[in-house]
């Protein structure tokens, strides 16, 4: 048996071990919180989004996280800006998001402009941009008129110009409608009261911040526009309320490798077609004046300027002349369909004289030499005149070209009419280049202007109703 004092030593020696024991974990942890907090400040200086992106290194499959369900119904939106196609690609990239997240989609409408053009800018200057326009635009409109010069926009639900069948089918979504873009008023009608935890705000501070992915095997962008990846699943993961993102805008704003992903965007973009009635009617009797679907091609030349539409204009003339040889190559090839008069007999003449009756391209073509009779009918939308002289090579390869103002004017006529349900403003201005598209995409072959959006949104048209070229 140990004495008292044998038990005296033994408690204090046992009692200098834990003190020492905790000041040196005390100690430990001191250091390690201290590093970790010089690191995380280190790198939220450098990247905004660093520790929101590591939220994906604990999910061991990406994919699992798609159709987590929330008793709560929560929401997503963005900001719109620049013209009408780039507005068109962030809704898709919206579209998107909203099924993979399974979010709601607020969705803002299409913004029109008359002159100037809300920019892409980082989110809160292009918030800022946004509500001062739309804010000095809606009193001016209501104190002039939605036709006076000084009304600048007018902005149109999707769902008035767009085929929305398959949007209906695949996710749930609500037209915007405070036309200001306030944003108080956007979490009152949420009836978001504490925007701070209800909230998560994904804000730009470069053009392009940051890219989606949906494979944690992915380590890197796919686009070296991007500066940072962020994982779907860490958006699914979010609590709040409410996602709101600003410019969503990119065709490869998504860095996707799981196939039900990738057939689901391609599926949003093929589906995102033009179905307003008007347009349509006039797009198809256009056509027939060109001989009817596939029986022409279609050509669009953005020629653009040495202004704002800079990129374009410095390459105008390489672009006419580079649709002009591809279209010289092909003329050994045209399809018969392209000629009604192949088989009319030369010698007679009367039978060659154009009549009131006869549609637009009979008309041409019974007007040409026979020689030329092998040339295909073109129809060409652009951004310029017929007398641009940045057009005169074209026009001089090929007899038998149609433009909507040269030709087809009087067929716009019913446009004039049309007004937007929202403010009564009339949509003629904003529409006819939508018939110009309508128009090029019914060739039996469509050949656009490199890098523009109307081109590409065209061969899109063109492929649903005609066919892969």
């Amino acid at each position: 048996m140990l004495s008292s004092s044998s038990l005296s030593i033994i408690n204090h020696r046992w009692f200098f071990f834990v003190i020492t024991f905790f000041a040196i974990y005390l100690a430990i942890s001191y250091i390690i919180t201290s590093f970790t907090q010089i690191d995380n400040e280190i790198t939220d200086k450098k990247k905004t989004y660093v520790s929101y992106i590591d939220e994906t290194s604990t999910t061991s499959n990406s994919h699992s996280c798609f159709g987590t369900e929330s008793n709560e119904e929560r929401y997503m939106t963005y900001l719109p800006h620049s013209g009408f196609h780039n507005q068109r690609n962030m809704l898709e990239n919206a579209v998107f998001l909203s099924w993979v997240l399974n979010r709601t989609l607020i969705m803002p409408p299409v913004i029109f402009t008359k002159k100037s053009i809300i920019p892409h800018r980082p989110y809160n200057i292009l918030y800022k941009m946004i509500t001062g326009n739309m804010t000095n635009n809606v009193i001016t409109c209501k104190r002039k008129g939605v036709e006076d010069n000084r009304c600048m926009f007018t902005q149109l639900d999707w769902e008035e110009l767009m085929d929305f069948k398959f949007i209906k089918k695949n996710i749930r979504y609500i037209h915007r409608g405070d036309q200001n873009f306030n944003v108080n008023e956007l979490y009152s009608f949420l009836n978001i009261t504490n925007p701070e935890n209800q909230v998560f705000t994904l804000a730009e501070e470069t053009r392009y911040d940051f890219q989606f992915y949906d494979d944690e095997n992915i380590t890197k962008v796919s686009d070296d526009q991007f500066d940072h990846l962020i994982h779907l699943c860490s958006l699914q993961r979010r609590k709040e309320k409410l996602i709101h993102f600003g410019s969503i805008y990119h065709l490869n704003r998504f860095n996707l490798r799981f196939k039900k992903n990738i057939e689901f965007l391609k599926s949003v973009r093929e589906n995102m077609i033009i179905n307003h009635p008007v347009l349509l009617d006039i797009g198809d009797k256009i056509s027939e004046q060109l001989g009817g679907l596939g029986s022409f091609i279609g050509v669009h030349l953005r020629l653009g300027d040495m202004g704002f539409d800079k990129k374009f204009g410095q390459k105008a003339e390489e672009n006419v002349d580079s649709i002009t040889k591809s279209l010289l190559n092909e003329i050994g090839d045209i399809p018969s369909s392209y000629n009604k008069l192949e088989e009319i007999e030369v010698s007679d003449s009367n039978y060659l004289i154009p009549t009131n009756t006869m549609i637009e391209s009979e008309k041409c073509l019974r007007s040409i030499s026979p020689e030329q009779r092998n040339f295909p009918i073109i129809y060409l939308a652009s951004d310029k005149p017929r007398n641009d002289h940045r057009l005169k090579k074209f026009l001089r390869e090929f007899p038998c070209v149609f433009m909507l103002f040269s030709n087809f004017e009087k067929y716009l006529e019913p446009l004039k009419k049309v007004k937007n349900p929202r403010d009564g403003a009339l949509l003629y201005r904003y529409f006819v280049p939508f018939v110009d598209g309508i128009v090029a995409a019914r060739g039996n072959k469509f050949i656009g202007t490199p890098e523009s959006t109307f081109s590409d949104y065209v061969l899109r048209l063109h492929e649903h109703w005609v066919g892969p070229q």
